[in-house]
């Protein structure tokens, strides 16, 4: 029993040192910039044109 409370505390005690290190170099949230890395990710793959060969003219 105290060894899962001893990891569940390390744990917490990492996490926390790691969170607050990275909120003093960022201004966004990891979340917030990992969603956004991912959108643009899957923005530039995905096009908006319905016909990407310009000039066919619905032929």
């Amino acid at each position: 029993m105290y060894k899962y409370l001893f990891a569940l505390t390390t744990g917490i005690a990492i996490g926390y040192g790691y969170g607050w290190h990275d909120a003093q170099e960022h201004d966004q949230a990891v979340a917030e910039r990992v969603i956004e890395r991912i959108g643009t990710a899957v923005r530039e793959r995905m096009g908006n044109t319905v016909d990407p060969q310009p000039g066919t003219g619905g032929k």
